[in-house]
């Protein structure tokens, strides 16, 4: 009988993540390392450790939610916004070119 629900096989959920860096998705993890260095190498001081602890435990509670969060929200910065001129240019259309 069949109950309604669907049924996810786990290796197919282990194929369809993404890789993991202690938590994090890779993307996220490297980023946060090039931050932090950034960080490190301007103050000179190893102050900037512990944000970098901060912000990758940040990271790996939104990668516990949705392991592609970064991917998408960097999707969403490059395509997901409305063009400044649409009104006058395109009619009320997204226009993706930069002029």
């Amino acid at each position: 009988m069949a109950s309604g629900r669907l049924r996810a096989d786990p290796l197919f959920q282990g194929l369809a993540r993404p890789s993991m860096i202690m938590g994090v998705s890779y993307m996220f993890f490297v980023l946060n390392a090039m931050l932090t260095t950034i960080m490190f190498i301007n103050s000179k001081s190893f102050l900037s450790m512990p944000f970098g602890v901060v912000v990758h435990l940040f990271g790996y509670l939104l990668c516990q939610h949705e392991p592609r969060a970064i991917e998408l929200w960097m999707l969403r910065m490059r395509t997901g916004f409305k063009s400044w001129n649409r009104f006058t240019l395109h009619h009320y259309t997204n226009s993706y070119d930069v002029f």
